[in-house]
């Protein structure tokens, strides 16, 4: 199943990262990647496996490909998924704020939807139970 042979290769990659580490240098190998299309070349953004953090939040670092330069950062949280969704909601926000975005020049499919979460963790948390009804007498 391909899918699942995905997950393996992520989770080896992730070991591979912890057992890599030396000095305090770690080797980053991205988990996950986008490849959009930017003027006919690619932009490619890159995921990194969250990571807790000294201070015991969890860390998400990404990294966005520009052609004249290459953005690094990371994104906080409670946990890993937390972490991985906020990183994938401030690419989002960083690109469609791009002028490259702004003029039709950056797609994916050939799509101006970028297939990214802009909206995760907006609004309420959950949806409340229904609460149940008084009995009729």
């Amino acid at each position: 199943m391909p899918g699942r042979e995905l997950m393996n290769v992520a989770a080896l990659l992730a070991v591979c990262q912890t057992c890599l580490q030396q000095g305090g240098l770690m080797i980053e190998t991205p988990f996950v990647e986008r490849r959009f299309k930017l003027d006919g070349s690619e932009l490619i953004v890159r995921f990194f496996t969250p990571s807790k953090a000294s201070g015991g939040e969890f860390q998400c670092r990404y990294v966005i490909g520009w052609p004249e330069r290459e953005v690094r950062r990371y994104a906080c949280g409670e946990d890993g998924i937390q972490a991985l969704m906020l990183a994938m909601r401030t690419v989002h926000s960083d690109l469609i704020e791009s002028d490259a975005y702004k003029a039709g020049r950056l797609t994916w499919c050939d799509q101006a939807d970028l297939d990214l979460p802009p909206t995760w963790g907006v609004g309420p948390l959950y949806d409340p139970p229904p609460q149940p009804r008084p009995a009729q007498r």
